[in-house]
C-alpha cells in the first residue's frame, strides 16, 4: 500500500456530497491504519470543531 498522502496539521477540504461529514474545512488531527484497503484519518472540522474519520479518498488537499 501506498504512503499517506497527508500530515498531521494539514488542512484539507472535505470533497461535497459526503454522507460523514459535510464538505468543508478539516484539520488531519491523525493517521489511521488502513480500512478496507484506504487510509484513514481522523479530522477535526474548522467549522463546527466536532472530529471525525473520513478515508482519503473523501479528502482534497486544496484547502484555501
Amino acid at each position: 500500500m501506498s504512503p499517506h498522502k497527508f500530515s498531521a496539521g494539514q488542512v484539507i477540504e472535505a470533497r461535497t456530497g459526503l454522507w460523514a461529514a459535510p464538505p468543508g474545512r478539516y484539520e488531519i488531527i491523525r493517521r489511521l491504519p488502513p480500512s478496507d484497503a484506504e487510509h484513514q484519518y481522523r479530522v477535526k472540522s474548522a467549522n463546527d470543531g466536532h472530529e471525525r474519520i473520513l478515508g482519503e479518498s473523501d479528502l482534497a488537499s486544496d484547502a484555501v
